[in-house]
């Protein structure tokens, strides 16, 4: 099997080669997992081991459309991936459970770290299996801007993360799991006090904000196609995935059905406005 594409793939072929991202991911999570030990939320059992394997096939398959439509070169491609993955999941997240729960805090930063490098495996996986060996150089097509024009984009995509986190957070307490939180004290949940969640939103969004620059920089497509294309990357590798692995099978479906859509519109609609900022509505074929 020639694991190197010379053209672009079909539907089929990135569905089977998004599955074999999926299994290395599961085998390197189970592996971490071990290192880990108490440490690490999640044991390397069976049951884990498919949902890794589902999770990460799921992220390669949000990661596709970059990935096959990219005219970078195969090593850039590479880090504008991992760069997502590393930023929006690993970093965000560790950051995000360090400050939530202080007493795990060696924890978070440990599977932090690990999660940098399973991203590279990741990332680096993807590209070999996806991304066709013959592409053509767009470079001159993107926007040039200096690094103030891409800070001050960057921390607008962050704002709007921090906004649409508490707007639809708020929307989803008022509606639902506020009142599951005070009628449900058998699964343990409470809400971290608000300056911790402001803190920790505050710090995240401008990951997703640089994390999306990368990974949009990689293709030439008008904005409203890699708006979409982004914002489900942003709602599977920093939502779902993530969600799956830890929390879904320990929550009744309800509560998994109004966390996984708050989650779609804060992620989501934040893809959107990244696109907008970061894009371009030029295509391959249009004058710069």
């Amino acid at each position: 099997m020639n694991f190197i594409p010379q053209s672009k793939l079909g539907v089929g072929e990135i569905v089977v080669r998004s599955l074999i991202v999926g299994f290395v991911y599961a085998l390197a999570s189970a592996l971490v997992a071990a290192i880990l030990g108490p440490l690490s939320r999640l044991a390397p059992t069976v049951d884990n081991l498919l949902v890794w394997f589902i999770t990460g096939t799921l992220v390669c398959l949000s990661l596709s459309p970059f990935i096959v439509h990219t005219d970078w070169s195969r090593s850039k491609t590479m880090l504008s991936i991992w760069a997502v993955l590393a930023l929006v999941r690993s970093l965000g997240l560790g950051i995000e459970g360090s400050l939530f729960k202080p007493t795990d805090t060696l924890g978070a930063v440990i599977g932090a770290v690990f999660g940098v490098l399973v991203s590279l495996l990741v990332a680096w996986l993807s590209v070999l299996l996806l991304m066709p060996a013959h592409q053509e150089f767009l470079e001159n097509a993107r926007p040039k801007r200096n690094w103030w024009g891409w800070t001050w984009r960057v921390l607008i995509v962050g704002l709007a993360y921090f906004v649409f986190y508490f707007v639809f957070g708020a929307t989803n307490a008022f509606l639902y799991t506020m009142s599951f939180y005070k009628n449900n004290p058998q699964y343990g949940l409470n809400l971290p006090a608000p300056a911790v969640i402001f803190l920790a939103q505050l710090i995240r969004g401008p990951l997703f904000g640089l994390g999306s620059l990368f990974i949009v920089r990689a293709v030439i497509v008008p904005r409203r196609k890699v708006g979409v294309w982004l914002g489900l990357v942003l709602f599977v590798v920093g939502g779902v995935a993530p969600y799956v692995e830890v929390t879904f099978r320990t929550m009744p479906l309800g509560f998994n059905l109004a966390t996984l859509a708050e989650i779609f519109f804060q992620n989501f609609l934040t893809g959107l406005v990244a696109a907008y900022f970061y894009g371009t509505k030029q295509t391959p074929g249009q004058a710069v």
